[in-house]
């Protein structure tokens, strides 16, 4: 997840309206650290050796010796120079909090919408109450403006905007509070599940953030209305943070056979960034309308979706498990998330696995 994720700037649909900008990123790896991982920088010291007994003299200007024991300006301490403590990364719990806090999401928004349809599809009373209806005085106030504009969206409209409205909530709180919104990041040493969760909604400056809300902007209501998830609010919500959370974990997984030795290791290296889940959308997209057109930002022309798909999945497969010299992205993150996609477009349009939840969860509240 960490590692400033893909700049996939794809930009343009034929056939479709949607336009995308879109990097997919889990936060740059040149970040400076943040107070998060300060609780590791304790135990890290220099490999340098210190001799009390002979010290020599330490030249800091010419015609010019400092002596031991006197001040000086302490030196640049290069991160290659550190050593790191030795951290026992988890994989276990992690994997079965991202399985049940996955199959959780997918269960409790089921249970949500079927309880809305049996409260819908109970029969009312013949007596109502009076609807009162008062005449507007003047021009609308902005509060009933935002109502008005509200209800006239669509139900996927509603669960992008929600997206949208929540990240930038939690990337404004990183000018408020920003010792809080430093502990959404997922740093894998710190093996803290909950960030799995929480980094999906952070990020790493305004760039990229925008990138990532034009692509939500641009795929959530074709995705949302495509065979897939039928124009269902919840199913795409669920399917939006389960995503999320896995690729999480493949990131997190993904520390431990990471190709390069860098200054930094990868598990101190802060990860964060809806991409993953965005990468999923952009698989369900691909398979549900692979004679789209994908185009790349400022170019005049496209590809088709079909083809796009395999090689942002061949670049992200090869950036895991060998990686890249001139760029560094969440390349598990991004690769499980589109594989996610891939898989649950291809089993919902074979079996249709959200409305068997739904219609159990109806059968279980129409008894009860």
């Amino acid at each position: 997840m960490n590692t400033f994720c893909h700049p996939m700037q794809l930009s343009r649909f034929s056939g479709l309206t949607p336009r995308l900008l879109f990097v997919a990123t889990k936060a740059p790896a040149n970040l400076p650290l943040r107070p998060a991982t300060s609780q590791f920088w304790g135990p890290c010291q220099t490999r340098r050796k210190h001799n009390s007994k002979a010290p020599k003299p330490v030249r800091n200007s010419p015609g010019k010796q400092i002596q031991h024991g006197e001040s000086s300006i302490p030196q640049k301490v290069r991160l290659e120079d550190v050593a790191w403590p030795k951290v026992n990364l988890r994989q276990l719990r992690p994997a079965i909090w991202a399985l049940v806090v996955s199959g959780g999401i997918f269960t409790g928004l089921a249970y949500l919408q079927a309880k809305q349809e049996v409260k819908a599809n109970k029969p009312q009373g013949w007596l109502k109450a009076p609807q009162w209806v008062t005449q507007n005085r003047g021009p609308p106030t902005p509060t009933e403006l935002a109502t008005q504009w509200w209800t006239q969206l669509n139900p996927v409209s509603k669960v992008t905007c929600g997206i949208i409205a929540t990240n930038s909530a939690v990337h404004i709180s990183s000018f408020l509070v920003p010792q809080y919104w430093d502990l959404l990041w997922h740093i894998p040493a710190r093996n803290v599940n909950y960030t799995l969760l929480t980094s999906a909604f952070v990020h790493s400056g305004p760039l990229h953030l925008f990138f990532n809300m034009y692509a939500t902007y641009n795929f959530m209501r074709p995705v949302g209305y495509s065979p897939a998830f039928e124009g269902n609010p919840y199913s795409i919500l669920s399917f939006f943070l389960a995503t999320g959370i896995l690729s999480g974990f493949a990131q997190h997984w993904a520390t431990l056979i990471s190709p390069r030795k860098r200054a930094i290791p990868d598990m101190f290296i802060r990860c964060g960034g809806a991409s993953g889940a965005l990468l999923g959308i952009l698989g369900v997209f691909c398979m549900e309308y692979p004679d789209s057109g994908l185009g790349i930002m400022l170019l005049p022309f496209y590809f088709e979706a079909q083809y796009v798909l395999p090689a942002i999945m061949l670049f992200d497969f090869v950036g895991m498990v060998r990686g890249y010299s001139f760029v560094n992205f969440g390349h598990a993150a991004h690769l499980s998330g589109t594989l996610i996609g891939v898989a649950y477009s291809y089993l919902d349009g074979k079996n249709n696995l959200w409305n068997p939840l739904v219609r159990f969860w109806k059968r279980r509240l129409q008894q009860s």
